[in-house]
């Protein structure tokens, strides 16, 4: 090994850390101007180590201020972008004690989709994780996410998640859906589960594509249920489905099982069109009148 390769080296892994180091002191810098701009006249700027924890205490007492702050901290830091948005689902998690707060969680809901959809402020690879959440008119649709966990989460309204991209695991288990739920276009990249879920109203899955399984086992669809041009690489599990409007399958392409065991068809279906690649299971399946079987 040449003589001059090791001090090369060390040299450039100098320059490295200092540029970081750098670039992370002007980071700091601009948070702890903006954090002076926002407070008060008269009081205190916090100290520059208090910035994040100053941002909390605003949003977590409801100020407008600290959803801001927050935003701006992600802008400049992005290592610190998931513990935003980790930080903004926690309040749509619960707290319903004093009342629904709608405003207040559309202003959260709408500062959190400003980053997760493509654009000037998108924040790329974001999970959204947040069971049990209350959400109200949620739409996410353009958005792309990492993975997604809003099992037990109750939207209000329309939740709108028109061509969106998951590219990490979609969790919807046991959620309710108080109105209309419209996934049309959708692409999971992964596995996507409906188990347990009630639908109030429709429920679009139109030209949805799956590329792992399907779990929607034990739903309920009180309205109707469009899954027309849907396309799922793996499993489809509708066991025990209860289906109370129209059940519309044509087009759609299972590539693996699809498993219908005990569902209940009330309303019109033309389940039959659908292309299954391997087996289906409808054992002890019940068709109201008029269904296309």
């Amino acid at each position: 090994m040449s003589s001059w390769f090791v001090p090369l080296a060390v040299a450039v892994v100098v320059f490295w850390v200092g540029v970081r180091h750098v670039r992370a002191s002007q980071s700091d810098s601009l948070l702890d101007e903006h954090a002076r701009r926002r407070v008060e006249p008269g009081a205190a700027p916090p100290a520059p180590v208090s910035v994040w924890r100053e941002a909390n205490r605003l949003f977590r007492s409801g100020d407008r201020e600290g959803l801001l702050l927050l935003a701006e901290i992600g802008r400049h830091a992005p290592r610190r972008r998931q513990a935003v948005v980790d930080t903004w689902l926690a309040a749509l998690r619960g707290g319903v004690g004093r009342g629904l707060d709608a405003p207040w969680r559309t202003a959260v809901q709408r500062e959190l989709v400003a980053h997760l959809r493509p654009g000037d402020d998108f924040w790329p690879g974001m999970d959204v994780v947040a069971p049990g959440a209350i959400l109200v008119d949620l739409d996410l649709s353009g958005c792309r996410l990492g993975r997604v966990d809003l099992v037990g989460a109750v939207f209000v309204g329309d939740a709108r998640f028109e061509a969106v991209t998951v590219t990490g695991d979609a969790n919807f288990a046991g959620a309710r859906f108080l109105r209309h739920a419209v996934f049309t276009d959708a692409l999971f990249a992964r596995s996507v589960s409906f188990g347990l879920a009630v639908f109030a109203g429709n429920l679009s899955l139109r030209s949805a594509q799956v590329a792992d399984q399907l779990v929607a086992a034990r739903a309920k669809v009180s309205g109707r249920a469009d899954l027309r041009g849907a396309e799922v690489s793996g499993r489809a599990d509708f066991r025990h489905v209860r289906f109370g409007g129209r059940a519309l399958f044509a087009d759609v392409v299972f590539h693996q099982d699809a498993w219908f065991r005990h569902a209940w068809f009330r309303g019109r279906t033309d389940v039959g069109s659908a292309l299954i690649g391997e087996a289906a299971e409808f054992g002890n399946a019940r068709f109201g009148r008029g269904a296309m079987r």
